[in-house]
């Protein structure tokens, strides 16, 4: 993995400011160019209303240029001009649909943005922007809730789920652990549900209903992730898949976690939901998600 164009959405928050930095750490490390994006979001009924169009649009036009100059701000506070930086506005109703629509527009090769961490009732009735964009985004996606201070790569942790979306993610593990000289923990979580009958008998764990399951699950990791030189370790753990990657990870000392997103959209995003976007919400350390539609 080289990106050579890197797209950050930036909001003027202090969260904003860590991001942008721990973003031109990446750009330094792979000679790549930045563009800050921050978008005007506008309401969908202002659009609607003719009468109020002209009041509206020197409303947003009095908004974009406090966001220039804010954006100028912000790149001199963070940026010691070594690394090439542009900026760029848009307006939509949706800060997630132009930055999605943006890369359509201007290919990049990774986007790095934060999230803010919304959880329960407010998650469920407003969304998050950044998940909408590791849900559907067709370029990796690095996310965090608190940048590191530095870019200092030496354990990843890859979750496998054997889908050719994994693959994907394990491919783009491998690459970066080549390119920081980083070990790779493989790890694959059994969701299997033990009836409440066998823990009365004293049958707590799947593996103790079937002993020689973790042996064949960690053949089957070493096959659908062979080392080829590189410093690996494989796991099979019994448990929800997102709570335990997250502890995992906070256990191991994880660096990045490397997952690919099954791109889940309306009905089946409903009631499936995504291990990916979850573990985004809950893990300690970055998260870069390989989307749907790229080539490892």
């Amino acid at each position: 993995m080289k990106p050579k164009k890197i797209l950050v959405p930036v909001d003027f928050s202090s969260f904003s400011e860590a991001t942008t930095r721990y973003a031109l750490e990446w750009a330094r490390q792979y000679q790549a160019e930045v563009t800050l994006f921050h978008v005007i979001v506008m309401y969908e009924a202002d659009v609607n209303e003719e009468v109020h169009l002209h009041q509206l649009e020197l409303l947003i036009k009095s908004r974009e240029d406090d966001a220039l100059a804010k954006m100028e701000q912000h790149s001199n506070r963070t940026n010691n001009h070594d690394i090439p930086v542009k900026s760029v506005f848009r307006r939509n109703v949706s800060a997630a649909n132009a930055i999605l629509e943006y890369i359509e527009e201007d290919p990049h090769d990774l986007i790095i943005m934060n999230t803010h961490g919304k959880s329960g009732l407010k998650n469920l009735i407003y969304g998050s922007v950044t998940e909408k964009v590791v849900r559907l985004s067709p370029i990796p996606v690095l996310t965090f809730h608190t940048p590191p201070e530095s870019l200092n790569i030496r354990r990843i942790l890859a979750p496998v789920d054997f889908s050719d979306n994994s693959k994907k993610g394990v491919e783009i593990a491998r690459s970066i652990a080549g390119e920081h000289k980083a070990k790779i923990d493989f790890l694959h979580t059994i969701e299997q549900q033990l009836h409440p009958s066998f823990q009365v008998i004293g049958i707590e764990s799947i593996f103790m209903l079937n002993p020689e399951l973790k042996q064949i699950t960690a053949d089957k990791l070493r096959e659908f992730c062979p080392a080829n030189g590189l410093d690996v370790e494989y796991h099979t753990i019994e448990g929800p898949s997102a709570p335990t990657i997250a502890d995992f990870a906070a256990e191991h000392g994880t660096d990045l976690i490397v997952m690919a997103t099954h791109g889940y959209t309306g009905l089946d995003h409903l009631l499936i939901g995504s291990t990916t976007e979850r573990v985004v919400r809950m893990a300690g350390c970055p998260v870069l998600t390989v989307g749907r539609g790229e080539e490892a």
